[in-house]
């Protein structure tokens, strides 16, 4: 069909940075997107930033005003979750601004004070707001900790050089899992 053309051409395009198109008319510049990335990705420090540990609780309630989040009361735990992080890691790789890097290294020098445990390993936070070392931590670390937001921490710090997963050549699905493009 002329729509499957049209879309396979288009993803062959020479380009490095593909503007997104609806019936071949352009949406939105490449430019409007990352600009529109770099504010979510802004968002999304300021949930570890703000929160009493550096660690994003699970659920924030968006306010009007000067206080413009606060922390879901019912949600301030964190199961120390990789969107985020796989947000920095992209919009480093995408920008090259080293700000993304030194967010990163925020949330986990944050999660190395905070979730680590001294017998060994992570655990989940019960309540982001309070800054207690002990009692504070839930019996459990979630699968994902360690293969995708560890990863995607890991990987905003390696040369682009020495990448041993260049998103030139692969993709990430939603587990982390990496695919190579074909």
């Amino acid at each position: 069909s002329s729509s499957t053309d049209e879309a396979s051409s288009s993803s062959s395009s020479s380009s490095t940075t593909p503007t997104s198109t609806m019936g071949g008319t352009s949406l939105m510049s490449d430019a409007e997107y990352l600009k529109i990335a770099e504010e979510l990705g802004e968002t999304c420090y300021q949930f570890y930033a703000r929160s009493p540990t550096g660690i994003a609780p699970e659920i924030v309630q968006f306010r009007t005003g000067a206080e413009d989040f606060v922390i879901d009361s019912g949600a301030a735990h964190s199961l120390l979750r990789p969107e985020a992080v796989e947000a920095f890691y992209h919009l480093y790789r995408a920008t090259g601004d080293t700000k993304w890097r030194a967010r990163s290294w925020e949330v986990f020098d944050a999660i190395r004070k905070w979730a680590r445990l001294d017998e060994g390993g992570y655990a989940n936070l019960k309540d982001v707001r309070k800054t207690a070392k002990k009692g504070n931590h839930d019996d459990r670390m979630e699968s994902f900790f360690l293969s995708e937001t560890i990863k995607y921490i890991y990987l905003t710090f390696v040369d682009r050089q020495d990448d041993p997963i260049p998103i030139e050549k692969y993709v990430f699905n939603t587990e982390a899992h990496v695919f190579a493009i074909q």
